[in-house]
């Protein structure tokens, strides 16, 4: 008799705390399907995005949760309820928090953390259940944080298992077409060897995770699947910064282009020249983003330390318009640091510029940040009890702060914020009107 395949369970968690949850799918869990798959397992994905309730799951060998840091007192909770009927089963959870705050993770009962990227490590949960439910019948404690020890071929790397979930209730339109997101690249962000952001968490886990990339072909090859088969007609490239590789990058548009894909991406202020931006436009993408971080020099170069400068940013706004390319910029206030003043060259770089739409988001710092594990090192204090509360809320950029500066409050800080969104036009919520609309004036989609 051929073994027994296990019952594996993959739980995405919805996330009420945006604007437009269904907005775009959690991709993590999909690629872990699709791998799985690959390696003779069957898994179900229980996609509870939207208002999806949780199921029972009994039975089950594996439960696998993916999770944000505001995910977890729902993954918590559902612990507690699925545990009791089903105490056999190995309860997995990845994602930012299993990441960054593993030992909060074991403290609420779950069996493994996986940090990092989670194919390799789910493949060896499953291959070796019987063994990791043995440890975990002695009684000992047994719990493990598992980090993949090598880096995946993302060429060789099936998509994700898109028939997994039902995509057609994702509703995130772009220049009127239904758009979805599609990554073209893995690892470590290039300039984190160097410090740069430090408001950002870093991946690197304790090894080299090399930056890695798709071919062009098999990048296009999943943008033509989207088209034909599921009807989305546009993209969100959702790498960190698109145009590092630049000669496939521009190739991957010009594929796109030949597709009559439209797209829209991110990247840096010094990583696309005018012409590459012109050549973008050209090729169809509707709107690229920038994270501009601050109109402050000192803020920008000396505390968030990003490599880029000021007049980089507003060259990069500048081009955009030149070459008829439409350019949303992310901000941040409450800055370690921050002060009227900074606030105010903030506000005049955006009134002077003028880009298309912006973000303009209160910091709320992560685990993994230089800025969040070093604290001491900067201009910036908060309340540990408070930020832990603004993590399971969701986003601060809706109104609230919990961080202040010696030159700053909590409340001044919302106050300048909410002042220079009243004094500059921007999208309703980040939406913007050339995004489109679906056909029925649906849902327009968001950032």
């Amino acid at each position: 008799m051929p073994p027994i395949k296990p019952k594996i369970a993959l739980v995405q968690p919805d996330s009420p705390f945006l604007d437009e949850p269904l907005s775009f799918p959690g991709l993590g869990l999909l690629y872990i399907s699709a791998f799985l798959k690959m390696h003779g397992y069957d898994t179900e994905v229980h996609d509870l995005t939207g208002g999806g309730q949780l199921p029972k799951l009994a039975n089950y060998d594996v439960i696998a949760f993916s999770c944000q840091v505001v995910h977890f007192p729902f993954a918590a909770e559902a612990l507690r309820q699925l545990k009791p009927s089903n105490p056999e089963a190995i309860f997995v959870i990845g994602g930012p928090q299993a990441t960054w705050l593993s030992q909060r993770c074991f403290e609420a009962g779950f069996d493994i953390a996986v940090r990092g990227e989670g194919e390799l490590p789910m493949l060896q949960v499953v291959q070796n259940l019987d063994s990791i439910r043995e440890k975990l019948n002695e009684g000992n404690g047994f719990q493990r944080e598992l980090i993949a020890q090598e880096d995946l071929d993302l060429t060789s790397l099936p998509f994700p298992n898109w028939e997994a979930i039902n995509i057609r209730r994702y509703r995130y339109y772009l220049a009127g077409r239904r758009c979805m997101s599609l990554v073209t690249s893995r690892g470590n962000c290039p300039w984190g060897a160097s410090g740069h952001c430090r408001f950002c968490s870093k991946t690197n886990l304790g090894r080299n995770i090399r930056l890695r990339f798709r071919s062009v072909g098999n990048v296009l090859e999943e943008a033509k699947l989207l088209r034909d088969r599921y009807g989305f007609g546009s993209l969100m490239l959702y790498d960190d910064e698109i145009m590092v590789n630049k000669k496939r990058d521009l190739e991957i548009f010009e594929g796109l282009r030949t597709l009559d894909i439209k797209f829209r991406c991110m990247t840096r202020a010094d990583l696309a020249t005018k012409e590459d931006l012109k050549m973008m436009a050209e090729c169809g993408c509707v709107e690229i983003c920038l994270g501009a971080e601050t109109g402050d020099p000192y803020l920008l170069e000396e505390v968030v330390n990003k490599g880029t400068t000021v007049e980089q940013n507003t060259r990069f706004v500048q081009w955009c318009h030149q070459v008829g390319l439409k350019v949303k910029t992310y901000l941040i206030i409450g800055l370690p640091g921050e002060s009227k003043q900074s606030v105010e060259n903030t506000r005049k770089w955006l009134e002077s510029t003028q880009p298309d739409n912006y973000d303009l988001s209160i910091l709320e710092p992560y685990p993994g940040s230089e800025f969040y594990e070093h604290k001491e090192l900067y201009e910036i204090d908060w309340k540990p009890k408070d930020l832990e509360e603004a993590w399971k809320k969701g986003a601060p950029q809706y109104g609230n702060s919990v961080v202040w500066t010696p030159y700053l409050s909590a409340k001044e800080i919302v106050r300048l914020r909410n002042q220079i969104l009243e004094e500059i036009p921007r999208g309703k919520g980040g939406m913007t009107s050339y995004w489109g609309t679906d056909s029925t004036g649906g849902s327009r989609e968001q950032s």
